[in-house]
Formats: C-alpha cells, sequence, structure tokens
C-alpha cells in the first residue's frame, strides 16, 4: 500500500484525474450490479421457463460456429499472403480488411435480400430456366447467421495472425524448409502452433462482437442473448428481466477474458529479432489456384455486397430524402468524432501517468479501460440508462431551481448519454495505440525535461505527443471506426428523432426497404474506407520512420 501511494504521488495530480476517468467509466457496470433484483419475480420465472434456454443454446451455437468459421477463413488467408509471392499479392495484403468496414447487419441486409425469392440470384436463375425451390437460399436462420459473422468478422483473426507471421516466423520457417517440409507439413508442425496467442486474440475479439451484435439477430429473427435483453427492455418493459440478464451476459463475458488472460499470460516466445518472412514464389497451376481462392473470397466478402448495394443505392436514390440523409451523415461524423477525440484525451492521460505508478496499479488501470469493450453494447446501454435516470432524480431539484418549468429527464434523453456511452464502450479501441506509442519512449524524455527545469506537463506537450503523433492518429482513426459502425448502443440511447447512418439503415431494412437501406450503408462503408487507407497511410510512415532510426 505504502509503495502504491508513493508511485500516485510521484505520478502527480494526472493519477488522481486517471483514476477519477476510469471510475466514471465503469459507472454503468456498478449500476447493473446495484440495480439488478435477483429475487423470483414473475417476470423473470415466465422468461427462464419459455425464452432463455432457446436464447444461450442458439447464441452459444452461433458463437461457435462463426468462430471456427472465421479462423477458417482468417488463417487460410493471412497464411497465403505471408508465406507465398504471387501476382497481385500486395494488393490482396491490404484488400483483406476492407471488410471491416461492412457491418453484419449490412451484410445480412444484403445477402438476404440477394438471395431471396425476388433477389438478383433466384431471378437470374429463373431467366436461365433453372426452377429451384424458393426456400433453397434461404439464409435468415443460424446457418446464415454464421456466415455472415465469419465473412465480416474474419479480418479479427486475419491481421495479427499475418503480422505475427511476417515478423516472428521467419527463422523456423526457412529452417522447416532447409530440411525439406512440405508447406502442409510447415503448417501444422510449425505455423499452427506459434498462431495460437494471435489467433486466440483475434477469435475473442469475434467473440464480443458477436455476442453484443443486435441488427443480425433481429433482422434474422434469431433468439439470441442480446435480442432478448433488447425484446425485454423495449418490447415487454421487463426491466428487471432485462437488467438481471446483462448482469449474467457481464459475469460470463468477463469471466471467459479473465481465463483466456489467465491462460494466455503463461506463454512467452524466445526468437529474437524481426526479420521480415521471405514469402515463398509460387509458379503455374500453385499460382493459378492461389490467385482463384483469393479472387473468390474477395469476391464474396467485399466485392459483391458492395456492388449489389451501389446497383440498389441507384435504383432508389430518389426515394431517399436527401436533406434527412445529409443531415444525419453529419450527425454521425459529428458525435462519433467527439467521442473519438474525448477517448483520445483519456487514453492519453491514463496511459502517461500510469507509467509512474506501480506494475501492479498500472495493469489494474488498463484493465479497468479495457472493461467497456469486453461487454456488449446491449449490457453497457443498460448500464447507462439506469445510471443517468438515477442522475436526473437526483438532480430535479437543481434543474427546478434553475428553471421551474423544466421537465424531470434531462441527461438521460440527450446526446450526452450517447456521448458518455461511446466513451465507455469504446477506450480501449484506441488504447493499444497511444499505450504502444508511450512504451516505446518510456519516461526519458520526461526526465530529461525534469533536469532542464521544466515539468512533465511541458515535455508531454511540447516533446511526447509530437514523437508518438503516429499511434495518437492511429488510435483515433481504430476508435472512429468502430463507433461509426455502432448499433444496439444508439438504438436504445439515442433522443427522440436522432439518427446515425448505422440506426437509419437498420430502420430502412427493418421496414423492408432493403433498397433504400444500401444509401446509408454505403456512406458508412465510404467513410471506413477513407478512415481505413489514413489508417494505412499513418502506418506506412510509422515503418518509414522506424527504419530510418
Amino acid at each position: 500500500m505504502i509503495r502504491v501511494i508513493r508511485g500516485m504521488r510521484k505520478a502527480g495530480t494526472g493519477s488522481v484525474l486517471s483514476f477519477l476517468i476510469l471510475f466514471s467509466a465503469v459507472l454503468p457496470v456498478l449500476a447493473i450490479l446495484l440495480k439488478v433484483d435477483f429475487s423470483g419475480s414473475e417476470e423473470w420465472s415466465r422468461f427462464r421457463e419459455y425464452l432463455l434456454q432457446d436464447a444461450v443454446v442458439q447464441t452459444l451455437t452461433i458463437v461457435s460456429f462463426s468462430l471456427l468459421l472465421s479462423s477458417i477463413i482468417g488463417v487460410t488467408l493471412a497464411v497465403l499472403v505471408a508465406m507465398f509471392d504471387f501476382p497481385f499479392r500486395s494488393f490482396f495484403k491490404w484488400f483483406f480488411y476492407l471488410p471491416l468496414t461492412i457491418p453484419p447487419y449490412i451484410a445480412a441486409y444484403v445477402f438476404a435480400g440477394m438471395l431471396g425469392y425476388t433477389g438478383a440470384v433466384q431471378s437470374t436463375l429463373r431467366s436461365l430456366g433453372i426452377v429451384v425451390s424458393p426456400g433453397a437460399f434461404d439464409i435468415m436462420n443460424i446457418r446464415g447467421a454464421v456466415v455472415i459473422y465469419a465473412i465480416t468478422l474474419y479480418p479479427y483473426v486475419y491481421a495479427p495472425v499475418r503480422s505475427f507471421l511476417e515478423n516472428h516466423a521467419s527463422e523456423l520457417v526457412e529452417v522447416a524448409r532447409l530440411h525439406g517440409y512440405s508447406p502442409f507439413k510447415i503448417f501444422l508442425k510449425v505455423i499452427f502452433p506459434l498462431i495460437r496467442l494471435p489467433l486466440a486474440g483475434g477469435l475473442s475479439l469475434i467473440m464480443m462482437e458477436i455476442i453484443g451484435d443486435y441488427g443480425v439477430a433481429r433482422y434474422f429473427n434469431l433468439k439470441t442473448i442480446s435480442s432478448a435483453i433488447f425484446g425485454s427492455w423495449f418490447g415487454s418493459g421487463d426491466t428487471g428481466v432485462a437488467l438481471r440478464l446483462s448482469f449474467y451476459l457481464m459475469v460470463l463475458v468477463v469471466g471467459f477474458l479473465v481465463i483466456d488472460d489467465m491462460t494466455r499470460g503463461r506463454k512467452r516466445y524466445g526468437m529474437q529479432g524481426v526479420r521480415q518472412l521471405k514469402p515463398y514464389r509460387l509458379k503455374g497451376a500453385w499460382n493459378v489456384l492461389v490467385l482463384s481462392i483469393l479472387s473468390l473470397t474477395a469476391l464474396i466478402v467485399f466485392f459483391v455486397p458492395v456492388g449489389q448495394m451501389l446497383q440498389w443505392a441507384i435504383a432508389s436514390f430518389d426515394k431517399v430524402e436527401r436533406g434527412e440523409t445529409g443531415r444525419i451523415m453529419l450527425d454521425t461524423l459529428t458525435y462519433s468524432l467527439l467521442a473519438s477525440l474525448i477517448i483520445l484525451i483519456v487514453n492519453t492521460i491514463i496511459v502517461s501517468t500510469s507509467r509512474w505508478l506501480p506494475q501492479r496499479v498500472s495493469k489494474l488501470m488498463t484493465k479497468l479501460s479495457q472493461l467497456g469493450y469486453s461487454i456488449p453494447g446491449a449490457v453497457i446501454a443498460i448500464g447507462t440508462i439506469t445510471l443517468f435516470v438515477w442522475l436526473d432524480s437526483s438532480l430535479f431539484p437543481l434543474y427546478r431551481w434553475l428553471d421551474p418549468g423544466t421537465r424531470k429527464l434531462v441527461l438521460s434523453t440527450s446526446t450526452a448519454m450517447l456521448t458518455y456511452a461511446f466513451v465507455v464502450r469504446y477506450m480501449a479501441a484506441g488504447y493499444n495505440s497511444v499505450n504502444s506509442g508511450f512504451s516505446k519512449i518510456g519516461t526519458r524524455y520526461s526526465e530529461a525535461a525534469q533536469t532542464l527545469g521544466k515539468g512533465r506537463l511541458y515535455a508531454l506537450w511540447k516533446v511526447e505527443l509530437p514523437v508518438i503523433k503516429g499511434s495518437l492518429v492511429t488510435g483515433f482513426i481504430l476508435t472512429f471506426i468502430d463507433i461509426l459502425k455502432e448499433l444496439p448502443l444508439t438504438l436504445l440511447l439515442r433522443p427522440f428523432n436522432f439518427n446515425t447512418l448505422a440506426t437509419r439503415s437498420y430502420e430502412y431494412a427493418n421496414d423492408e426497404r432493403i433498397m433504400e437501406a444500401s444509401v446509408p450503408a454505403l456512406m458508412i462503408i465510404l467513410i471506413c474506407m477513407v478512415a481505413l487507407l489514413a489508417f494505412a497511410m499513418v502506418n506506412k510512415q510509422k515503418g518509414v520512420k522506424n527504419d530510418g532510426a
């Protein structure tokens, strides 16, 4: 305890501010813990008897098979791109990040529309005289949901596995090649044991995305835990059921992540150096085979759905209110950028402060900052609503004093609540980038500034932030992309008559106006693509600087 106090004194007032920020970030979780009712209410008994089993079974089924299919797609693409040299390799290397720009709920609308009875696929087959059963291409079921999640979320596996192979597996792979191992044997004996850590990390992110998703489950009419929380809160008004279900889901996810962290924490690699893996040059039929696999995958995961959306958007553009769409896009950009900026500032304060604290305290701060990302958005939303309704009730005398005719609910019907929820939910999205930047420079600049009679704040503003600006921009972009695509939080917390591009696309699709839904959906994809391009440019510049150093 003495060491912790000394560390906090050494860190200065920033430590107090950091802990206040982290305490504010965990308030929605505390609100659920304090508000949840474990008594055997009639509503909970009815839910447990008729709905709980189906929700748990369907959620576990979707998660399990989606993780399996995502790992197959992601690992296969990562191995092909990292280990082999073939025409257009540089293009495919970066292209397979693009499905991250397509939210799963948008992919669900598009593929369901394409494969439906009046969709492009069946209409084309009938025009060719090929008769198929109307339900032959039905994907609005668990199998379809698994495929949708896999083809939109596999980059969470592809990215870390490809990066790990390129930067850490070169020596072992080259030794295996010298011993005459075939590519298949290299994969089984060398690559697969190596990639278990990055693979597990990517699958953890996919699991959290699936558990927290609402759009696919709602559109496909699946009974998942997330849809049950929404149904209880919005449909039947059983706030007690929603809170209790949110608590159980939160405990389940956090427990899994703790076990995963403990398991992976004991694994370490002892490889030296960062020499890039030299890809093996393919020739002849192998070239054709690999290019065919990658091209077909590219068509399915990006070109086909985006092309269909583009066709629908052109056909329905006159039916979409352009002024309203422009206003919605402006609101989306405003609050996404605002929340991302707040998160960047918050992460900078926390990370810059934690460097001066004892290791255990610093690690605790890291875990708390990442708590919101590990909890499904619907759970964060329920906790935020509970917290802000309590705040409004507590502050109501102040509201009356300032304005006798004021409403009782002020904060809980404002965009401030939505922005706060964005910050809590996505604080971890940019944390790793900021932390990576500060970890590279350590405390040497701050210590040097102190020897010159300057304070740490001066060193932070004048020296450290300019040095790590690439990491800061990367964290900002990654956070912005996540918030831009967010659906469950916004659906639950948005004020009356407030929409984002995500909620507008959802509303159109929910009203069976799939063609109109493609307009805001394409805007989301286009903005995300621009953000990813900026992300690639920033990381390329960082790589050039590191090489020069």
